[in-house]
């Protein structure tokens, strides 16, 4: 984990292209967790392996649709 500078403290340009890669990076996962958040990956309450395994490829096809639907608008 390196901890990233403020906006007001970057002072090269290869700095600000990092601080934009990691900023454009950070968006995208916060909206992949949320995503997962909502179709309920948060908690895997599976008992057997087998259950796990339905979970898992339950929400994957959930999202593969959800992003499918997402890219058509």
């Amino acid at each position: 984990f390196v901890a990233m500078k403020r906006k007001n403290m970057i002072k090269s340009d290869e700095e600000r292209g990092y601080h934009g890669f990691l900023s454009k990076l950070r968006k995208k996962i916060e909206t992949l967790f949320s995503v997962v958040d909502n179709l309920g990956l948060r908690f895997i309450r599976a008992v057997s392996r087998r259950g796990l395994a339905v979970k898992i490829i339950l929400s994957l096809l959930a999202f593969n649709f959800y992003r499918l639907r997402s890219d058509g608008n």
